[in-house]
């Protein structure tokens, strides 16, 4: 029977080749060897940005790795570029290796999360994970809604889970001071309306459709069951719904002020 081996190894990219895609699944993080690369924030209602160059000892890829999220920006090869490529479990395996290897990524990491702005990196959301009954009655409650459409919004009463099939979405609050906020974009895969079922709160943001979207939804009894059933999604779901309410600065509770 043959070993899944851990895999580290030279990769070559032609000028102009995308290494990574925003919006993909993280399978390799990235050191440069040669060449030089841009990194290109392509949000669903904008231009695409170039938001930083890397050389030759530069690294990549380590966002999505770490937070097991989608990738959170494109990567582009602006040269030829040459590049170790280290699979997954070889890269856990470095970083849990030295202590000092681990800060350094992670706290490169944080500030690259921070230079991306509003573009989120939700935990991709994986339906295999829901009851076969629940997924059910998602499928049956499956919506479609246009650009520019709002699906949840701010002060609304809570009633439903969604979960995003295609297309993208922006998440706004508006503050205190009544100024609007973009807090993130959202894709397929990823999961809104958690906050309200969970803490028994009022809608704190708006969900509107940049694009042409996809949701299945889950009715407040089907939601909560779930999570009684599942502890290791309610786990998950309760740790992105805090870091949601917490780490922006703006989606705070009201007896949290």
């Amino acid at each position: 029977m043959l070993e899944n081996k851990p895999k580290f190894g030279p990769e070559h990219f032609a000028a102009g080749a995308d290494i990574i895609l925003q919006g993909d699944m993280p399978d390799k993080f990235y050191i440069i060897t040669r060449g030089q690369v841009e990194v290109v924030l392509q949000p669903p209602d904008g231009l695409d940005a170039v938001i930083n160059r890397l050389g030759p000892g530069d690294f990549f890829g380590e966002v999505g790795l770490l937070h097991q999220s989608r990738r959170m920006a494109t990567v582009r090869a602006e040269t030829a570029v040459d590049v170790m490529a280290m699979d997954y479990h070889t890269f856990r395996n470095w970083i849990e290796g030295s202590s000092l290897v681990a800060q350094e990524i992670k706290t490169l990491a944080a500030e690259r999360t921070r230079d991306t702005g509003p573009l989120e990196p939700a935990p991709y959301f994986d339906l295999n994970k829901i009851p076969d009954d629940a997924v059910e009655t998602a499928v049956e409650s499956a919506e479609q809604f246009e650009a520019g459409e709002v699906i949840i919004r701010q002060g609304d009463l809570p009633d439903r889970f969604y979960v995003i099939v295609e297309g993208f979405v922006s998440v706004t609050h508006v503050d205190a001071n009544g100024a609007e906020h973009r807090v993130a974009y959202l894709t397929a895969g990823d999961y809104f309306g958690e906050i309200g079922l969970m803490q028994g709160v009022a809608r704190i943001a708006t969900v509107t459709a940049v694009t042409h979207v996809k949701v299945v939804s889950f009715d407040r009894t089907t939601f909560r069951r779930w999570m009684i059933h599942s502890p290791s999604s309610q786990g998950d779901i309760a740790e992105t719904a805090e870091r949601r309410r917490k780490d922006t600065g703006m989606l705070s509770l009201p007896e949290d002020n």
